[in-house]
Order: C-alpha cells, then sequence, then structure tokens
C-alpha cells in the first residue's frame, strides 16, 4: 500500500478522534462533570444533565446563570459554548467533517465550495454564534481569570475546525479555492498570495477569519495539520511527507498572522503597497518592481517590511529533502545538522519563474535567471539570516535610501508612487534619485517613462 493511500485512510480514523472521540472539545456529546458545594459548579452539573438529553435551550439557562455566579467557571463557559453549537439551524459538526473529507482521488473539489449558498450561509451564521461565547472564553482563559479546569489547549482542536470553516467560507464566498492558496510539490511547500490581490473589501475580514484558525493551528499543530490536510485535494499534499506538515503548518500560521496584523493596521491609502502580489509594478515608489518577500523581514533595506510583494510562486516555504525530525520528533533538522525554527524562518529559498523572465526586479537590465541577485539572499541559511539579522537579498547590498529616518523614507516614496501622470511630472527622474535612491538609481529616461504605463493619472 502507498504511503498517500495509507494516509487517506488512516485521516478519517484522525479526524474522528480529534472530533468526536478524545478528550474534552466541543463536538464531544457527553461528558461527566461532578457537582462542587458552589452554586456555579451545582449548576453546571444540571446543565451538562440537561445538554445530554438534548434540552439545550434549559442547559443553555442553566449554564447562562453558572456564569452569573461565577465568571471563571469554565466548564459553565464550554458548557454554554457546546449548547449553542448544537442548537444551530444547518451547523453539524460531524457535517462539517465530511465536507472537509469530500476531496478524493477523481477529483479535487472541496465540499465547501460546492455546498448550496443558503447552506454556507446557515453554517458561516452559526459559527458566528458560538464564537460569540467561545472567545469570551479564550480571553477569560488567556488572562488568567479563569478555574483552569478547562483551558483553551483541551478544545483548540474543536476550535481550529470551526475557524478553519469560516476560512473556507470565506474564501467560497470570493470565489477562489483553498487550492489557489497553498501548493506542494516535488520542491516543497509554497503560499501563494497572489489570491488575495482581487479580494478588494474581503481583504480584512478574509484575513481575520484566517489568522484567528492560525492562533488556533498554533495551539494544537499536529490535530490542525490534520484538518487542514482534508481541505486540500491529494494533488496537494501527494509529495509532502507526513513527517513534517505539521511544522509547515505552524510556518504557514504564523505567515497568515503577520499579514493580518499589517492589515489590520496598515493606512487604508497604503493597503496596495502591502496586498498587491506579484503585479509587476512598483507599487511603493522605490523605483524596484516586486522585491520583498513576504517573509516579515525587511529584503531591500529600505526599512520597511513586506512591502511590494513578488509572486509568491516563486518562494519554497518548507524544502522536503532539507527537512527531517530529530531524535525528540519536535525540531527539524537540514542536511547539515542544523536546526530550522519553521516559526520564525518559514523561507528556505527563492525559484525563478516564468513571469519574472520580462521583469526587471532592480532595474539593472537584467531579469529572470540572468539576474540571479534577484533571487539569492545574502546569507543562504535562514538560520544564519535570523543569527545575523540580515535578510537582505543581494540585488539590495549596495541600494541606498536617504532620510533622516523612516517616516521620512515613506513620506517621500508616497510622494513619489502617487506621481503617476505622465503629462504632468512634478518629480524627475533626477529627483527620485535624490530623494529616495534605492533602485532609481539604475534607470535610464527611457525606463522612466515606461514606470508610467498602466498607472492612473492622480
Amino acid at each position: 500500500m502507498s504511503k498517500i493511500s495509507q494516509s487517506k485512510r488512516i485521516w478519517p480514523l484522525v479526524i474522528a478522534l480529534s472530533v468526536g472521540i478524545a478528550g474534552c472539545n466541543l463536538f464531544h456529546p457527553t461528558e461527566s462533570h461532578d457537582a462542587e458545594n458552589d452554586d456555579a459548579a451545582a449548576l453546571t452539573l444540571d446543565g451538562y444533565h440537561e445538554f445530554q438529553k438534548s434540552n439545550y435551550d434549559s442547559a443553555r439557562r442553566l449554564f447562562s446563570r453558572a456564569i452569573a455566579a461565577d465568571s471563571g467557571y469554565s466548564e459553565a463557559w464550554v458548557g454554554l459554548s457546546k449548547c449553542v453549537l448544537n442548537s444551530q439551524e444547518g451547523l453539524n459538526a460531524f457535517e462539517l467533517v465530511s465536507y472537509a473529507q469530500k476531496a478524493d482521488d477523481k477529483s479535487t473539489s472541496n465540499g465547501f465550495l460546492e455546498m448550496q449558498d443558503h447552506e454556507a450561509h446557515l453554517i458561516s451564521k452559526g459559527i458566528d454564534s458560538v464564537l460569540i461565547y467561545l472567545n469570551q472564553f479564550i480571553v477569560r482563559d488567556t488572562t488568567g481569570k479563569t478555574d483552569k479546569k478547562v483551558r483553551f489547549s483541551d478544545i483548540a482542536d474543536s476550535y481550529a475546525i470551526l475557524l478553519l470553516t469560516k476560512a473556507a467560507l470565506r474564501i467560497r464566498n470570493v470565489q477562489t479555492e483553498l487550492t489557489s492558496v497553498l501548493s506542494a510539490d516535488s520542491a516543497g511547500m509554497k503560499l501563494n498570495l497572489n489570491t488575495l490581490n482581487d479580494l478588494g473589501d474581503s481583504l480584512k475580514p478574509f484575513l481575520k477569519d484566517m489568522a484567528a484558525a492560525s492562533e488556533a493551528i498554533k495551539v494544537a499543530p499536529d490535530a490542525s495539520a490534520e484538518i487542514i490536510k482534508a481541505y486540500l485535494p491529494d494533488s496537494t499534499r501527494q509529495d509532502i511527507g507526513d513527517e513534517f506538515y505539521t511544522d509547515a503548518t505552524v510556518g504557514l500560521a504564523n505567515t497568515v498572522i503577520q499579514l493580518n496584523d499589517r492589515a489590520q493596521t496598515v493606512e487604508e491609502e497604503r493597503t496596495d503597497v502591502f496586498f498587491v502580489f506579484g503585479n509587476g509594478m512598483d507599487d511603493d515608489g522605490d523605483g524596484c518592481v516586486d522585491e520583498e518577500v513576504v517573509d516579515n523581514y525587511d529584503n531591500d533595506g529600505d526599512g520597511e517590511i513586506d512591502e511590494d510583494g513578488r509572486d509568491y510562486r516563486s518562494v519554497v516555504l518548507v524544502k522536503n529533502t532539507f527537512i527531517t525530525k530529530d531524535e525528540n520528533n519536535t525540531a527539524q533538522v537540514n542536511k547539515n545538522g542544523k536546526v530550522y525554527d519553521l516559526t520564525k524562518s518559514q523561507v528556505d529559498y527563492l525559484n525563478t519563474i516564468e513571469k519574472y523572465e520580462t521583469i526587471d526586479i532592480d532595474m539593472n537590465g537584467k531579469m529572470g535567471t540572468q539576474d540571479p541577485d534577484e533571487w539569492q539572499y545574502v546569507i543562504r541559511d535562514p538560520d544564519d539570516r535570523d543569527e545575523n539579522d540580515n535578510h537582505l537579498l543581494k540585488f539590495a547590498i549596495d541600494l541606498k535610501f536617504p532620510g533622516k529616518n523612516l517616516a521620512t523614507k515613506i513620506k517621500n516614496k508616497e510622494l513619489i508612487r502617487h506621481d503617476t501622470d505622465v503629462n504632468n511630472i512634478k518629480y524627475t527622474l533626477k529627483k527620485r534619485k535624490e530623494m529616495i535612491g534605492g533602485c532609481w538609481v539604475n534607470y535610464s529616461e527611457e525606463d522612466f517613462k515606461k514606470w508610467f504605463e498602466g498607472r492612473n493619472a492622480k
């Protein structure tokens, strides 16, 4: 039996354990609870008795009374969340799993993308109702305001399923596919952020949902990796070994969290600087084109992070041939014996792709495979990059960005990137070289005129 077919047979058992059998989780139908002498404990015990009889309204009232008596009583919070989950129209935990499992050898489709609109609406609305209470519990748990009988980590698997479902439905709503975001081949696992280019007003809520799911992934990475596998067709995971899928999942989770943090805080007028990927244009005004790798580091030396990102099909997040488990089954070790921390260094290396054979990132007259400096880090090893705090790409070694401080540099770049009317140019090429430096120093007058092509005059 092949490794892939074994994985497909093991998966239903793993998810069944995660959802319906093992430990304390939101989807577990019956759990025993012993009453104590305080009112909250007694009310909670009565609530679980009603819950086991499927009297969800009665159980919900009892759990609410228990919380009113003791807002830190964790079992009451979880019981209330379970009642809300089980009483939502159209929301069935085990059906969520069946949708996730629907991809098989004969189809690369996903159950969430195939369901009827009204069904998707009911599921999304139901999950929102559960999260109202569940998120209150999580905030209390993570700030030390509960009795700690039940912790967030105890229900993280269930939480991940709910939030991954929300994320899948968000993707469905904007008519994209999970497989357009995440892919894998013999080289490794890759994240394609070009999917985000067309989300428009849906970008922030989409990333917020994804980041919430990612936080759950980090709490329960092993279970979450299995969940993610179910959301992706075999064509995506056939080249990725099970032994390091979890670590890749955590790395992806960190990338998504970083993107969300930036999306929620960046000024509205600069959203396109950070969330238009691989468009073959200078989006931030420094003269460079698609220069940054979205890795939460400064790759061109201008002081900003992840601005004007390149096409992410060129980025290998995890390379299968370099990573194995160590003897403790917790770290990833490359052939040289150095440990990769994938929660910090998601990017292994960059590949050129066909579109960049005609895009000159640093505007020095060479491009694609003819200009390897655009694709190679100054420091090859991700751990060494971290240790030396140097994540520059080679093309940026000699770039200069004049300005007293980062705020001044950004102000100047904003002036330049909004100077888009070729018939009324405010800042000449000479002025841009003085104000910004960067890749403008490599432009000819002919290149300068081409910069305005495809831009809307302001």
